[in-house]
């Protein structure tokens, strides 16, 4: 990749002559690619076809720097699908009915109706927004593409050179000492063009390159005394045919041979593909090089615009010519003029096309085709084998072994099954749980008492925590059993997993059939398997598929799932059942056992508990309202309380439950502030009071059970931070 260093910005003068040998270079890729398309019997239309070529390079032009996001963008007509299309064009023009012009204007509307539909779809895919899904791509796939369509184009050039179709026949033709002679100057026009693009990065030493050879050409022309006509009539020329080649007109609507087009679809698609593939790539790499953030949306919408009415014209796919933007850049040339001598020469070679194209020598428009084969060979094959891992290298050598071999369509077929195992064993490689834990450490928000706490320290690895993430399809589900299989804790096997889908973003159908096999395994283990974190298109998609899912209102379903509203609402419900089935100890009626739990069996105890009130609330009723002054502590015997943290006009957010042993309103009594929270009462429950009025005559009269109570309160606090950095740490 070139990299653009800083350059003084030149006049419209200097830069418009940059931009006339930047186009002189465009005008000979427009010529080597029209004869492609337009050999033997369609030499007619070489120089018609040469013109719209032209056009549509200067119109894409145009397009790009008007309302391309680059500060220097320079278009082309692209070689990236034209050995694919070119068969296919050739098979429609031999089958259409009608006069020899048929023929010719068959093969323009094939070529038009390309670049139209690749037009619509780069647009439909930039409007949208899907142009940076399409840069995920695999790049060995793409590479393989590019290079293969290299080695098509010089194979494509030896049969211009030859007359002979398909490699063996070539082989078989280059036998012949004529056609030898023919072929050997087109390759060593090739390799020096490709020679001197490793010297000087530019397109000046290629047009010399170019010029010294049509030179040598006329040269010798003139030593053996031969016209252009003979030199037409041995096949060193184009020859156009009688009365020259056909201009343009509606003749060439009413001759086309509409229905043809529909028989070779399957290369329209093959080619929109590649160049879709082909205008991202070129539109990264003038991107890098120029160290600038294009919008790939909006460079997709332009480009297919204009290739839109390119189609229209009957000209081919055309976008962001990679190399001369890069070289433009480079020399800081004013946008202005560059557009403007890149676009008179294109004009005026098209005015001029039909001249142009009897005077070239046909090695010259081969080897011109030829070098652009080589330098992709080189860029997407060769030069690859430095950059990628020998994996990656081998697909692309592979991609290009099968057109090789098959041609390019089957290779597209193996490429995007490649592709598609790339992305799958790329996402198998991903892990699928973002955090795996257990009830030790993973706690829900309901504050329990000493002896449950204690329980649950001891055996909470019986309750499984995996958290999920990513995509969510057969592969990572088959990761998540794996993981699964494997207990963390040997001494102690699970009773319950708990799986929380809150971070999958993507899934498929066969994440379900999955997650069907991961049922029945866990019922075999008897273990209960609980879902939190749903997303409504997840739930219907495990409910259309028929996964056995009771809500947590409901009876769970033998082998199925148990779906709760939310990972906490899962925990506190498994340990819950847990301490149930370890004959952990409940909910304690006997609050003198809880204080003598919190103050470690103190024998002011019984004292402290003097100085308190019992309250018995029912569920609903407020214990604490949020900005209330009052200072009272509370202790909670029995029941359940629910702290709510109030959010202005919105309902108010329910961030924790405390059981039995809990103590309330600690903080505001500390910290002499207003309540920040509303404590509501969720089951029929009885605390104990502590009045402020209480506390300030201990702290008067009774030093030593002030001292007692702040240790109760300051344990409270502390197991509180606790809790409150688990949570933190695992989030």
């Amino acid at each position: 990749m070139v990299r653009v260093k800083p350059a003084p910005q030149t006049g419209p003068a200097q830069s418009a002559l940059v931009g006339a040998v930047l186009g002189i270079d465009a005008a000979g890729h427009c010529l080597a690619l029209a004869t492609v398309f337009f050999a033997g019997g369609l030499a007619a239309g070489l120089g018609l076809a040469t013109a719209i070529f032209l056009l549509s390079t200067a119109l894409i032009t145009l397009v790009l720097s008007r309302f391309g996001g680059f500060r220097v963008a320079l278009g082309i007509t692209q070689d990236t699908t034209v050995a694919i299309l070119a068969p296919a064009v050739a098979l429609v023009a031999a089958a259409a009915s009608g006069p020899p012009e048929a023929q010719v204007a068959t093969a323009i509307a094939a070529i038009g109706a390309s670049a139209f539909l690749s037009g619509l779809a780069f647009w439909l895919v930039g409007r949208l927004g899907l142009g940076r899904l399409l840069r995920m791509f695999p790049y060995p796939v793409a590479a393989g593409f590019l290079a293969s369509s290299g080695v098509l184009l010089v194979m494509a050039a030896l049969s211009i050179l030859t007359g002979a179709q398909g490699y063996g026949a070539i082989v078989a033709s280059l036998a012949t000492p004529q056609i030898l002679w023919g072929v050997l100057p087109a390759v060593a026009m090739a390799l020096a063009l490709v020679g001197a693009l490793r010297i000087w990065q530019g397109s000046t030493l290629v047009l010399v390159i170019i010029l010294l050879f049509l030179a040598g050409f006329y040269g010798v022309l003139f030593w053996l005394g031969l016209s252009r006509a003979e030199a037409a009539e041995m096949g060193l020329l184009p020859h156009l045919g009688e009365g020259g080649g056909l201009g343009p007109g509606l003749w060439m609507i009413r001759l086309v041979d509409w229905p043809l087009l529909l028989s070779i679809a399957p290369t329209f698609a093959a080619v929109i593909l590649l160049n879709l593939i082909g205008v991202l790539l070129n539109t990264s790499g003038v991107e890098l090089a120029t160290r600038q953030d294009a919008n790939e949306n909006r460079e997709l919408r332009v480009t297919g615009l204009g290739n839109i009415v390119i189609g229209a014209l009957g000209g081919i796919t055309s976008y962001l010519q990679g190399g001369a933007s890069i070289i433009a850049a480079r020399l800081g040339v004013h946008s202005g003029g560059l557009v403007l001598g890149h676009v008179a020469v294109l004009l005026v070679a098209s005015v001029f096309a039909e001249a142009i194209v009897a005077a070239v020598p046909t090695f010259v428009a081969a080897g011109l085709l030829m070098f652009i084969g080589l330098t992709m060979i080189e860029d997407w094959l060769i030069a690859a084998r430095r950059r990628l891992l020998l994996m990656d290298w081998l697909i692309v050598l592979g991609i290009v072994a099968v057109t090789t071999a098959f041609g390019i369509l089957p290779a597209v077929g193996v490429g995007l099954g490649l592709a598609v195992l790339g992305f799958t064993f790329g996402y198998m490689r991903l892990p699928v749980i973002r955090q795996s834990s257990d009830a030790r450490a993973h706690r829900s928000t309901l504050d329990r008492n000493a002896a449950e706490n204690a329980h649950l320290a001891e055996n909470g690895a019986a309750i499984r925590v995996l958290e999920l993430q990513g995509a969510l399809f057969f592969g990572s589900v088959e990761q998540l059993i794996d993981s699964l299989r494997h207990t963390p804790d040997p001494a102690q096997s699970p009773r319950a997993v708990i799986l929380d889908f809150s971070a999958v973003n993507t899934f498929d159908s066969s994440a379900c059939a999955a997650l069907e096999k991961l049922a029945y395994l866990m019922q075999a283990q008897g273990i209960s398997t609980h879902l939190t974190g749903l997303s409504p298109a997840l739930q219907e998609a495990f409910t259309r598929w028929g996964l056995p899912i009771s809500l947590a209102a409901d009876d769970p379903i033998p082998g199925g799932f148990r779906l709760w509203p939310s990972l906490d609402a899962a925990l506190e419900a498994c340990e819950t059942v847990l301490l149930a089935s370890l004959d952990a100890p409940g909910e304690t009626p006997d609050f003198t056992d809880l204080l003598r739990q919190m103050g470690q069996h103190h024998p002011r105890l019984p004292d402290l508990m003097d100085q308190m009130t019992a309250l018995d609330l029912s569920p609903g009723d407020t214990l604490i309202a949020a900005n209330d002054s009052q200072a009272d502590i509370y202790f909670l015997s029995s029941g359940r309380l629910g702290v709510l943290l109030p959010q202005g006009t919105g309902p108010a957010i329910r961030v924790r439950s405390m059981g039995p042993g809990a103590v309330v309103g600690e903080l505001a009594s500390l910290l002499d502030t207003p309540r920040n929270a509303n404590v509501i009462c969720e089951t029929t429950a009885r605390v104990y009071r502590l009045s402020a009025d209480t506390i300030a005559r201990l702290e008067r009269d009774d030093r030593d059970l002030a001292a007692l109570l702040w240790r109760l309160l300051a344990r409270s606090v502390a197991l509180k931070v606790t809790q409150t950095n688990a949570l933190l740490t695992r989030g």
